[in-house]
């Protein structure tokens, strides 16, 4: 579009090659834009609709001499690397094998405990079970009594007793008396079939006295109506169910005492009862002599047991006048003793009386 008139130096324009017009189209060139002949090395021509030119393609590194190197090689991305993949394989097996290496030193560990556990058990039974024969034997138709204390419950330790006189046929101790048929806790039971002599002779018949590798030495003994040998609460208990005496013996190991007494009833059931209500009360300890008062207005260990018509009583405490802790294990062993030697003596008894019948 033209604003105005043309100047008179315009250029005439250049003329249009028409349909019947052959020929280049002229092209003007000024002096500023000479038409280069030729070409330099870095310039060329571009024709309209050239192909683009083609990317090379990475071409292998030249190799040295010898072996070639990791780097020798160009890698395109996303091209798997097969020494790494073998590298990450041998690593998951590795740590497969160490799994499989704990898993079975953990089977190995559990399998020798369980061995050791059944071996223990093994040994245990086997070692134990001889004591139980043994005291079967000892004893193959005695039942033994209901203790206070679990070591009254049976005879498996013995008593060694060495005798003040020539003891008579009932005070030989169990593990020297006959075996009868004749169970002794029956023989023991009543009044009528138990008719052997009783005196402290015969129930504690022992000067020394050594049980469960405790030595005793006997201090005293005495016989006496029931009442005087008990605390006034038991003498109650004691006389309602027909108590007819009380023997009493007191044994020293040291600086610790013991008295145990023997109630005697007409009938196991009478012992039994006096047994199942002797905590209002105690047994009174019997001093006197070498031996010092001991188990007056201080804590002391007690204990009760019944065996046919017979319930026995222990009181255990020192002769220094001290009280006896709750960690005390001298007084509650001699409680214990004396328990197990009366146990054994009226066994003894049973069993002579059950010999001299037969």
């Amino acid at each position: 579009m033209s604003n105005g008139p043309a100047p008179d130096n315009a250029a005439k324009p250049l003329p249009r090659r028409g349909a019947d017009t052959p020929g280049r189209i002229p092209t003007q060139y000024g002096p500023g834009n000479p038409v280069a002949e030729t070409l330099t090395e870095s310039q060329y021509r571009v024709r309209p609709g050239a192909p683009n030119l083609p990317i090379p393609e990475p071409q292998r590194a030249a190799e040295p001499d010898g072996e070639p190197s990791p780097m020798s090689f160009a890698v395109r991305p996303g091209t798997p690397d097969a020494s790494v993949h073998e590298e990450f394989q041998a690593m998951l097996d590795r740590q497969e094998a160490a799994s499989a290496r704990r898993r079975r030193r953990l089977w190995l560990g559990t399998a020798l405990v369980a061995v050791l556990v059944l071996v223990g058990t093994g040994a245990t039974l086997l070692t134990t079970r001889p004591a139980k024969q043994s005291a079967a034997a000892a004893s193959p138709s005695a039942a033994a009594p209901t203790a206070s204390a679990p070591a009254d419950t049976a005879p498996a330790i013995p008593v060694q007793q060495t005798p003040t006189d020539t003891p008579s046929p009932t005070a030989v101790p169990s593990a020297l008396a006959p075996t009868t048929a004749v169970d002794p806790a029956t023989l023991l039971g009543a009044a009528a079939t138990d008719t052997a002599p009783l005196s402290v002779v015969t129930l504690f018949p022992g000067k020394s006295v050594t049980v469960d590798n405790h030595s005793y030495t006997q201090a005293l003994t005495t016989a006496s109506a029931c009442a005087p040998a008990v605390t006034p609460n038991l003498a109650a208990v004691l006389t309602k169910y027909g108590c007819r005496k009380v023997f009493r013996a007191s044994y020293a190991t040291g600086t610790t005492a013991v008295t145990v007494g023997v109630g005697v009833f007409d009938s196991a059931a009478q012992a039994a009862a006096v047994k199942a209500q002797a905590t209002v009360g105690n047994l009174e300890p019997l001093s006197g002599g070498a031996l010092p008062a001991f188990c007056h207005a201080v804590a002391c260990r007690l204990s009760v047991n019944a065996y046919g018509r017979y319930a026995y009583f222990t009181v255990a405490g020192y002769t220094t006048g001290k009280p006896v802790p709750a960690a005390d294990t001298s007084a509650l062993a001699a409680g214990t003793d004396m328990g197990r030697m009366v146990f054994e003596n009226l066994l003894a008894r049973a069993r002579g009386e059950a010999t001299a019948k037969n």
